[in-house]
């Protein structure tokens, strides 16, 4: 093997090997995506690269980071609870892998023994390149969250805790520094802080509806909710960075940011547009591949 064809081989597998820790891209607040072209002129075309799936059911883990109420707990994990078999996810089941196989809409999670509350363990400011991996390992090692290399592990994080680079309202990932020996799948949706400005861009109540409070009376929270339906519909049908997404990069859920469809009013005036168990959410569209294509929340 000749120098150049050594070094271009090493490129690439630094390339392969840094994308394992690195989102493909995050979820950003609404003006950023704008920017950026969120809000697209042209239809995209969902491609198939020939990764896998999650097919599931899927079992989900959380570490709460920081510091939450009763209450906050309660609007993510009804969350949690309820989106599987809900039909604001099911245009998941649409996708699918090179061995026939297709997502399911199903998960599985009980907060009683699938959350691990962390109380500060690495302070009150996060820093380095993978701090959420650091915090997801500890919780699996410490036994404190089950070891399953199947599941997706999801980390929020309290608004009083100053992280890197904090212009995001969530992303996806794969890493083997969660279960040694094991290429596991996680998202990050931080409770997003006010005084960064942030929180009214994550969320869409504020960005789309300018309401001034959000169906559970928590921006933050109802914002990590629509996050996350977003993370997981890109984790399922995209969980290697690999499968599904456009020629330009972008997943199912990318192409459908910010897109609620219709919606109703909840009790206390804000707009929502899906119901998890007892609770009022508004969560995004995610892309069909049906005839015909487009963003839909029930299919």
């Amino acid at each position: 093997m000749n120098k150049t064809v050594f070094l271009a081989l090493l490129l690439v597998a630094s390339h392969l090997a840094a994308a394992q820790s690195e989102p493909r891209s995050p979820r950003l607040p609404y003006a950023q995506a704008k920017a950026q072209g969120a809000e697209m002129n042209w239809k995209p075309t969902m491609v198939y690269h020939g990764g896998p799936i999650m097919a599931g059911p899927i079992n989900l883990y959380v570490v709460y980071y920081g510091s939450f109420t009763a209450k906050q707990h309660s609007i993510l994990d009804t969350f949690l609870e309820h989106v599987g078999g809900s039909q604001a996810f099911n245009v998941t089941t649409e996708y699918y892998d090179s061995e026939g196989d297709y997502v399911q809409n199903a998960f599985n999670y009980d907060p009683a023994i699938d959350s691990y509350d962390d109380a500060y363990s690495l302070g009150h400011t996060l820093s380095g390149d993978f701090f959420e991996t650091t915090l997801l390992h500890n919780a699996v090692a410490g036994g404190n969250l089950p070891s399953d290399v199947n599941g997706i592990y999801i980390l929020t994080i309290s608004p009083d805790v100053k992280l890197p680079d904090n212009v995001w309202c969530a992303y996806h990932a794969y890493t083997p520094e969660i279960i040694a020996g094991a290429e596991v799948r996680y998202a990050v949706a931080a409770d997003p802080p006010a005084s960064t400005g942030i929180l009214g861009g994550c969320s869409g109540n504020v960005a789309i509806y300018h309401d001034k409070i959000s169906p559970n009376f928590d921006m933050g929270m109802d914002s990590v909710a629509d996050s996350l339906i977003h993370e997981l519909g890109e984790t399922a049908t995209d969980p290697d960075i690999n499968a599904w997404f456009t020629f330009t990069g972008e997943e199912m859920a990318d192409v459908c940011n910010f897109n609620y469809g219709p919606t109703f009013r909840a009790p206390n005036g804000s707009h929502a547009n899906a119901k998890f168990g007892n609770r009022d959410y508004l969560v995004q569209q995610l892309w069909s591949l049906a005839d015909p294509e487009g963003c839909v929340q029930r299919h």
